[in-house]
């Protein structure tokens, strides 16, 4: 059982980080946004295991799955966003001006983004709705909220101990988000 959850685990933080590079090589970030959206559209298709995705659902994931997740997420988005960016300078250098960006936002700043985003991604899911989740992901991408997985590149290529804490609250944000979402739609479950 943990060895399927690691593998949907690491596929699902591929696809986010395919994702990643579609939006970094998009002359039109519109259209880059939109071509993101196809991570979480196979996640859901597929029924694979993304942090995100699945943290608003927590009463149906034990913690140390949803902990397995987040882990094997973060190792699956960095092998194609760190082997692309190695092979393409340009995307090398738009991942290391967006993380300027992000990183370059206060703790709070940082958290509201990432609780919005939590947000979108409980909606995204929960909807059941491939147009919902396009427009989910479009308005998370396009407003610069944050994504703890997709961000994940950002901070191994601008590390430092300030946007490691930076980090953990984006994690926290997404988490708070999510769970918020939840809690709100009223259901039960």
């Amino acid at each position: 059982m943990m060895e399927k959850l690691i593998k949907q685990s690491v596929l699902s933080g591929m696809l986010v980080g395919i994702g990643v590079v579609i939006h970094a090589v998009s002359s039109d970030k519109v259209i880059g946004a939109m071509l993101f959206s196809f991570a979480l559209l196979t996640i859901i298709k597929c029924n694979l295991k993304l942090y995100t995705g699945k943290i608003g659902f927590y009463k149906s994931e034990s913690a140390k799955s949803l902990c397995c997740m987040l882990v094997f997420n973060l190792i699956g988005v960095l092998i194609p966003t760190l082997s692309i960016s190695l092979c393409r300078e340009s995307v090398y250098e738009t991942i290391v001006d967006v993380s300027a960006v992000k990183f370059g936002n206060d703790l709070t700043v940082v958290f509201l983004y990432g609780l919005f985003c939590g947000v979108l991604m409980f909606i995204a899911v929960y909807a059941k709705d491939t147009v919902i989740t396009i427009f989910c992901i479009m308005i998370f991408i396009l407003s610069g909220f944050e994504h703890c997985i997709a961000d994940f590149i950002y901070l191994v290529l601008n590390f430092s101990p300030e946007n490691c804490i930076k980090f953990l609250t984006i994690i926290l944000g997404n988490s708070a988000g999510s769970i918020a979402a939840h809690f709100l739609t009223g259901e039960k479950k």
